[in-house]
């Protein structure tokens, strides 16, 4: 069994997007419930929407999307995605995947391997060397999937896979 490992700073990154998270809903029930609310379409009122709308939305995608612990069981052949901060697990069969295709990500840190688990030509779950440290032994959990090769992430790409919009033709 293969479980992912996050890299030290990321997982100094959760807890700090979860301390923001708490921050914002507090500064909402405090408004929410104050002698003298913030008037909404004032000035201080759309930052008060913002930081408690807006940016929880953004933060909660951002865990949703890159903070999960991968689990690979390479003796039952299955996949498992658990979010970080609800216990909700999401168990797949490798063979319920058609494959994987390799990228590189780029940032101002470096360039790191990444790997998407394609379904009906869709890229619907990443593994990125960003994220995890141990991405080599994800990478050889994947090794009964087939590698539908090499693709250069670009920003319209990136919106597609957003979006789960198809980017590979049969």
């Amino acid at each position: 069994m293969i479980r992912s490992r996050f890299t030290t700073y990321q997982f100094i990154g959760q807890f700090v997007l979860t301390a923001i998270l708490i921050v914002c809903l507090l500064v909402f029930y405090g408004n929410l419930h104050a002698a003298k609310p913030i008037p909404l379409f004032s000035g201080s009122g759309l930052f008060v929407i913002f930081s408690t709308m807006v940016l929880p939305v953004y933060i909660l995608a951002q865990m949703k999307l890159n903070y999960k612990i991968t689990i690979i069981d390479t003796g039952l052949k299955t996949i498992s995605f658990k979010m970080f901060l609800l216990p909700v697990t999401r168990t797949y069969p490798l063979d319920y995947f058609e494959g994987y295709i390799n990228t590189a990500v780029k940032d101002k840190y470096g360039e790191y391997k990444c790997f998407y688990l394609v379904k009906e030509g869709k890229l619907m779950y990443k593994m990125s060397g960003r994220f995890y440290s141990n991405i080599d032994q994800l990478y050889e959990g994947l090794s009964s999937l087939k590698d539908l090769g090499f693709l250069k992430l670009s920003t319209s790409l990136s919106i597609k896979i957003a979006f789960r919009r198809r980017i590979l033709t049969a």
